[in-house]
């Protein structure tokens, strides 16, 4: 497999845009994200549709499209943080200059809803982006473990990276196996939405990662499914699952979170890892997505190893 391009690491004093892709943020929670940044050391650029609203979006599609196409192709700026998620981020895929932001590469963080521009920041522009925890949640009161996880990613000049849980949140195999593959996915939710249009996901020999919050299992049913019928579960090399938070269902007329994996992840054949604590659950994990994953599933305990500038040719 070809690696993805890593962008360079941050330093203190770079500046980083705060942009608003999905929904749109109170005053309040903006000087949160505003103080995050600050607090990261970084030098924050506020764009213009952090301050708009368009009923559930930060902002008509074209001003938002223009602050990412912007803060990409600004020299001065090194990152782009998104505020946060929601909806609205797939509406932005036509208007984005993927031929310039190629040309571009940035440290990229978002998850949620972003998923649909890490998924295409990976796919057409061939590099590294970081689902992590973003700014509107306020870095200056974030737990110490997601905190540094943010910090060794963006700033610290890593090739890899093994991966660790929280203390006592144990990551539990569900599908023994090993492989490797370029990391993909993000929000379930998301992934499934954008089937059969052309940024829909490309999983061939790579791992799949799929996390969600505050669903029915029904609609979790649903979105794996579509992806299965899609041919993407056959096409992973292996999958990883987040927590799913808040998705149970009732026991008397429902299938546990883990029932619909068995059901219709596991006959994929591939190896399937669960409980990986990142996306919409505290303590966070951040990931880099498109990096070279390791996954051996053989053993009692889990191993994932992520290689962001592999020593080797896989």
């Amino acid at each position: 497999m070809k690696p993805l391009f890593l962008p360079q690491k941050l330093l203190p004093g770079d500046k980083a845009a705060l942009t608003a892709p999905s929904s749109p943020v109170p005053a309040e929670r903006l000087k949160a994200a505003v103080k995050s940044v600050e607090y990261l050391g970084l030098e924050p650029v506020v764009m213009e549709s952090c301050f708009m609203s368009h009923g559930y979006m930060a902002g008509p599609d074209k001003r938002r499209a223009e602050d990412i196409n912007s803060a990409f192709r600004r020299k001065d700026i090194k990152a782009v943080f998104c505020l946060r998620g929601g909806f609205g981020a797939s509406r932005l895929l036509p208007l984005l200059d993927f031929d310039m932001i190629r040309e571009n590469p940035k440290i990229f963080v978002g998850y949620s809803d972003i998923t649909a521009l890490h998924t295409v920041f990976s796919c057409l522009c061939g590099f590294i982006t970081f689902h992590a925890p973003m700014p509107n949640t306020d870095y200056t009161r974030m737990d110490a473990f997601s905190l540094s996880r943010l910090r060794e990613l963006l700033f610290e000049e890593k090739t890899s990276l093994t991966v660790e849980n929280p203390p006592g949140e144990k990551m539990r195999i569900l599908s023994p196996g090993s492989c490797s593959g370029l990391l993909t996915g993000g929000n379930l939710s998301l992934t499934a939405a954008a089937l059969g249009s052309p940024y829909e996901i490309d999983t061939k020999d790579r791992i799949l990662f799929l996390e969600d919050v505050d669903e029915e299992p029904f609609r979790l049913d649903r979105y794996l499914t579509a992806l299965s019928l899609a041919g993407k579960l056959i096409d992973c090399s292996g999958v990883i699952l987040g927590t799913f938070a808040g998705c149970q269902g009732s026991p008397e007329a429902s299938l546990t979170v883990e029932e619909i994996i068995n059901e219709v992840v596991l006959p994929c054949g591939k190896p399937v890892l669960f409980n990986l604590r990142a996306g919409h659950i505290y303590p966070q994990l951040t990931l880099p997505m498109g990096a070279v994953a390791q996954m051996d599933l053989t053993g009692g305990r889990p191993h994932v190893t992520f290689h962001t500038r592999p020593p080797v040719v896989y």
